[in-house]
């Protein structure tokens, strides 16, 4: 990405404040066609990694991770107690044949074809075209149990409104449960997490998201861009005017050693604190309020240790900057190189 200091000076950014939106989003929606054409953290992240081509040829994340389905389950688990349910006595086939599973499932108790399951392993890319018969039997073993299981516990469990279950395998069950418990029994965590006032009791929010559109102005021309951001969690403490932003993250290693500009985390925290701060100012009129970030922090292997680890000026400093850099670098080769964006 070759671009002079000088151009990238010349772009000014002024957010629409009439834009702004503070909602509830779900994941369904936040990540469907309707916001696709909005820039995210983790897109610029792909503009840092991959290169430009990469960001504008974005279709959104198809493929399956397993590191995030469980991060997306723990999140669920930890920051919405009230509308999801850890499952721990039916298990699903693990990685990509648990996703066909969940795909196939019916609740009436009847098994997908084989021609069915050749379909779905094509939706979800599962030995796409490469599904052979010892494959295909594999899968069955394997995804016949679970159906059986899930179908027998639900009947027993009629489900109930407004919660959803999760289903995944034994050994992600076990990792799920050792990690809740650890973030459960961390103080620091839970303080920041359930916030209390000495009058008034702070603002709480969790998985909310913020819409933004903003005007970029530059000697390239002129155009309005649309930004959102999903926050973990954020208080607003009006008493004593401080805002703060918390993430939760996992990790391999041990939490002692969790190190955010590993992934460039500095530069998530800071987009969210500054929307947040934006958001303050137009929902409840406050100024200049004392900005926190913290990443609530879990280690996924044992002792499965959790700690706070606070983002310090600096972090807020580099953070912003790189966004700044991401975002105006998408903006010059927008207006200078019509990108179809």
């Amino acid at each position: 990405m070759q671009i002079s200091n000088d151009d990238l000076k010349s772009i000014k950014i002024t957010p629409l404040l009439d834009t702004l939106k503070l909602d509830k989003i779900d994941d369904a929606t936040y990540f469907s066609n309707e916001y696709k054409n909005y820039i995210s953290n983790s897109r610029l992240g792909l503009l840092k990694s991959k290169g430009v081509q990469a960001f504008f040829d974005w279709e959104g994340s198809t493929d399956y991770n397993p590191s995030f389905a469980f991060g997306t389950a723990l999140h669920q688990l930890v920051l919405q107690p009230e509308l999801f349910e850890l499952i721990d006595s039916v298990y699903k086939p693990t990685a990509k044949a648990g996703l066909v599973a969940d795909y196939l499932y019916k609740n009436d108790g009847t098994i997908p074809s084989d021609d069915d399951i050749k379909v779905a392993s094509i939706k979800c890319n599962y030995y796409k075209d490469k599904l052979t018969t010892n494959r295909l039997l594999d899968f069955k073993s394997r995804a016949e149990i679970y159906w059986r299981d899930r179908f027998l516990y639900e009947q027993s469990n009629p489900p109930v409104e407004g919660i959803e279950r999760i289903y995944t395998d034994e050994k992600s069950v076990n990792l799920l449960k050792s990690c809740l418990d650890s973030v459960s029994k961390n103080k620091d965590i839970q303080k920041l997490l359930n916030p209390e006032g000495v009058v008034e009791t702070p603002i709480n929010g969790n998985e909310q998201a913020i819409l933004l559109d903003i005007e970029a102005s530059s000697d390239f021309g002129t155009k309005i861009y649309h930004l959102k951001a999903k926050l973990d969690n954020f208080s607003i403490n009006k008493e004593e005017n401080i805002i703060t932003v918390n993430d939760l993250k996992t990790t391999s290693k041990l939490a002692v050693e969790f190190n955010p500009s590993y992934f460039s985390y500095q530069r998530e925290l800071a987009i969210y604190s500054w929307l947040l701060k934006l958001c303050c100012k137009k929902y409840y009129d406050l100024e200049n309020p004392t900005v926190k970030g913290n990443f609530l922090v879990v280690s996924t292997i044992p002792e499965y240790t959790s700690l706070v680890y606070p983002m310090t000026p600096q972090l807020f400093k580099q953070g912003w900057n790189e966004f700044l850099y991401l975002l105006k670098t998408v903006i010059y080769f927008d207006l200078t190189k019509n990108y179809d964006f």
